[in-house]
């Protein structure tokens, strides 16, 4: 690469070099002289008679050579490393393990003796404990007095009453048509006072009457829980809703 800049150089400064001498050089033209007329006496006619000058050429300079002294190449010597002598020492100081080959030795596992189990002795009392708590809840329900049961049950009858009552809604339309009627619902209230299962038992000829009645305990949803005292899970109930109209 550097020999190949270094001629180019060379090549351009030669060619910079002839451009400059040749824009120097003037050619000059040829030029005509014209002799005067010759008297008449004269024998020889100078006419047509055309001196031309001599062209004095210029002498071409010489032009110096640059010449580019090239710089010497200096290589390095590299230290000869002493590649055998290293691998010869790596192979000396790898060295092969022998495997020893251990013999497993298997251990005989002893047969653990299963502790047996005695089987326990049944508990009498469980099976007794039945009846006793059946006994217990009737004994309690024997020394509730039956008047006072039968009031616990109206009492929360005409409860569930007054909360239908207060939720029922006469239809506008049966109203202006003068429908009236009476529904019979029948529902199942649960331990926790959740009514379930509503179906008329007795419907209406009206099927306005019969809607809005249903509707009320689809209002509802839940009324109070039972009661302890009458030992119930869950209570049948039937219900008759009037639909009735008032003048004054």
């Amino acid at each position: 690469m550097e020999r190949k800049k270094s001629f180019l150089i060379i090549l351009i400064l030669i060619v910079s070099a002839h451009v400059y001498l040749f824009a120097q050089l003037k050619v000059e033209e040829p030029k005509t002289i014209v002799a005067p007329k010759p008297s008449s006496s004269a024998a020889i006619k100078l006419n047509n008679v055309v001196i031309k000058k001599q062209e004095v050429k210029p002498k071409p300079k010489k032009v110096e050579k640059v010449v580019v002294k090239k710089k010497p190449i200096i290589k390095k010597k590299l230290p000869k490393t002493k590649s055998k002598n290293i691998v010869k020492e790596v192979k000396k100081k790898v060295k092969k393990k022998k495997i020893v080959k251990k013999k497993i030795e298997k251990k005989v596992e002893k047969p653990v003796e299963k502790p047996v189990k005695k089987p326990e002795p049944k508990k009498v009392f469980e099976k007794e404990q039945v009846p006793q708590e059946v006994s217990q809840k009737a004994q309690k329900s024997e020394k509730i007095n039956p008047k006072v049961l039968k009031a616990v049950e109206n009492e929360y009858l005409l409860k569930l009453k007054r909360l239908i009552d207060k939720n029922k809604k006469y239809p506008k339309a049966a109203k202006r048509l003068n429908q009236t009627g009476k529904v019979y619902l029948s529902f199942t209230i649960g331990k926790n006072g959740e009514i379930k299962n509503v179906r008329i038992s007795k419907n209406s000829i009206y099927s306005r009457l019969n809607k809005a009645a249903i509707e009320i305990l689809t209002k509802i949803k839940k009324f109070e829980p039972i009661p302890k005292e009458l030992n119930k899970n869950s209570w049948d109930i039937t219900v008759p809703v009037a639909y009735q109209i008032v003048r004054s």
